[in-house]
């Protein structure tokens, strides 16, 4: 009758149950599982008890006894196995895996002389989430059998000598020698797409391995630090190193120049020599497209002189790399976003230039008409960077869609606090007053809410040092609008992040922040700088009384002023017909 109750347990749909009685082989029943109603061959073993007098301990369970030579017997036969217990007058089964009790029972006996029989304990009755155990893992372990075959079969196949297998510790099966051959193969096709997470999945079952090519070392080395796991990168990277001259030219500099990033990134060199090995690096005529991106960048805009000229020779120089390299969409968006964050960079600074001859003025003309154009760059600016994100989207370079949305939050953020101080200036105490208008200050809670998602992103993405700038970029806006509590749980967290992934060079950033160095204090005490000496200036050439007067059209006109901008509009951004993006699916 049990064995009848017993098959009831199990849905047909999913199993079947075989019984085994012909002839005592140890075994009652053999199961198999079903998929879609499909076979599978997965199959699981059960070894059926019952008692018509059962007595609970105090713990609730209740003990049988079995005899070792049967524990030992389904042990030995493959599949997993289960004893299963039917108690008669509670009318209940319990089930205990063979395994378990195979791992107590040579607890309890080791190597001393065992006996005949051992009493089990059953503590858990037989359920539906049992009965989901059942068909778990003997899926899984059918699973590891097929591959574990499929494996063996390519081997033979193959002919030569057998490479071996490992089993790790969620069942996977794989072959070292061919994980080692896919990232060598297809490891740059892999860090192009910025799938970090699979190149270190794949590094982490190629143990254990004697040695590695140079390739395999930076393609692992390169995913980790860009996961931020720097100290692993930095072995990868040495043993890549070790061997550059098997490298192509351009490898060469990448591994050097990552490889220089992570120790600056651990403080194992400081600033100076970090730039010095930089520049260096990024000054070889072998280097790849993005460092020359990064060497054309700081030749144009780490000098003492910037303007227009310095960014036209830099977009020409880019757009002239990119037309030889259409496919390469990253470099493109990497590119573009050094274009745009230029441009910001020169806008604002002669918007500053541009508003300072109105600071404090009622009424002027030309204010408003340098508003009025510089609403039109504002528009032109955002709709370029809306593009690039729209191309990074198309790509599926999800990092720089973060990166890309940050810089619009910075540039939304900057003009708020640049026009807070130009609508502020106090000519009377020679100071920006302090009081921020209620739209700014909604406006800004309302870019805070969009930097929560970035944040997430990247921490999922494990980009760690976007994290943290990304935190500084909330910590900023946070500072600047007076929310002290917030801005100090911004601040530990920040202090967590560096420790957690030993980002020591971050240290300096974070104590400048902590001491208010942020770039809208930063820019404000420079901006009341340049009022101070404009104001000293007309009091001394006796223009003190004109300097704040209002400013009619018809005298604007008279007067002939103009807004002055070295760009009559933002350079053209221009993208591939055929926006391409290269896939692993069919390797």
């Amino acid at each position: 009758m049990s064995r009848n109750l017993l098959s009831l347990k199990f849905d047909p749909s999913l199993f079947e149950l075989r019984s085994e009685s012909q002839r005592d082989k140890g075994i009652d029943f053999i199961g198999e599982i079903k998929q879609n109603g499909v076979y599978t061959n997965f199959r699981f073993a059960i070894q059926l008890k019952s008692t018509e007098s059962s007595k609970k301990l105090k713990d609730g369970s209740i003990t049988y006894p079995i005899e070792v030579s049967n524990l030992n017997y389904l042990v030995n036969f493959g599949i997993p196995s289960y004893y299963i217990l039917y108690d008669y007058p509670a009318d209940q089964f319990y089930i205990e895996s063979v395994g378990e009790v195979y791992r107590s029972f040579f607890d309890k006996y080791n190597s001393k002389k065992t006996p005949k029989t051992y009493k089990v304990k059953f503590r858990q009755a037989l359920d539906h989430a049992k009965i989901d155990m059942i068909f778990k893992e003997a899926f899984d372990f059918g699973n590891v059998q097929r591959n574990v075959g499929m494996h063996l079969r390519l081997n033979n196949n193959e002919g030569g000598k057998l490479k071996g297998i490992v089993i790790d510790d969620i069942q996977e099966v794989y072959n070292i020698d061919q994980n080692i051959a896919f990232i060598e193969n297809y490891g740059y096709e892999l860090l192009n797409q910025h799938a970090f997470y699979r190149i270190i999945e794949i590094e982490e079952r190629s143990h254990p391995r004697d040695n590695a090519s140079a390739t395999f070392n930076m393609v692992c080395g390169i995913a980790y630090y860009h996961q931020h796991d720097l100290l692993k990168a930095i072995n990868f990277l040495k043993l890549a190193y070790s061997d550059l001259n098997s490298l192509h030219p351009e490898d060469q500099a990448m591994v050097t120049y990552t490889l220089i990033q992570a120790k600056y990134l651990l403080g194992i060199i400081g600033k100076d020599e970090f730039s010095k090995e930089i520049e260096r690096v990024v000054e070889n005529e072998n280097v790849g497209t993005s460092l020359q991106f990064e060497n054309l960048y700081n030749k144009c805009f780490e000098g003492n002189e910037f303007g227009a000229e310095q960014l036209r020779k830099y977009y020409d120089s880019v757009i002239k790399i990119l037309d030889n390299n259409p496919q390469f969409a990253d470099m493109r968006i990497v590119a573009y976003a050094h274009v745009l964050k230029a441009e910001a960079k020169l806008l604002l600074y002669e918007l500053v230039g541009n508003y300072l001859i109105s600071i404090g003025r009622k009424v002027d003309a030309y204010r408003d008409l340098l508003i009025a154009e510089w609403l039109k760059l504002d528009e032109q600016y955002n709709d370029q960077l809306k593009e690039l994100v729209k191309f990074a989207k198309e790509n599926h370079n999800f990092l720089a869609v973060c990166n890309l949305l940050c810089v619009k939050i910075e540039w939304e953020f900057t003009k708020t606090y640049y026009f807070h101080s130009f609508s502020n200036w106090n000519k009377e105490t020679l100071s920006i007053n302090i009081d921020i208008r209620i739209e700014d200050r909604d406006f800004l809670l309302l870019l805070l809410n969009d930097l929560d998602p970035i944040l997430d992103t990247y921490d999922k993405l494990q980009h760690r040092r976007n994290q943290f700038h990304c935190l500084v970029l909330r910590f900023e806006i946070l500072h600047f609008l007076g929310m002290k509590n917030e801005a100090d749980t911004c601040i530990n967290l920040m202090e967590k992040l560096i420790e957690a992934y030993e980002l020591n060079a971050l240290h300096k950033n974070l104590d400048q922040l902590a001491n208010g160095h942020t770039r809208s204090n930063l820019f404000m005490e420079k901006f009341i700088n340049q009022c101070k000496t404009v104001d000293r200036i007309a009091k001394n050439g006796g223009m003190y009384e004109y300097l704040y007067k209002d400013i009619s059209p018809e005298l604007n006109a008279y007067l002939g002023r103009k807004p002055k901008w070295s760009l009559a509009g933002l350079l053209p951004l221009i993208y591939p017909e055929i926006r391409m993006n290269t896939s692993l699916e069919n390797i």
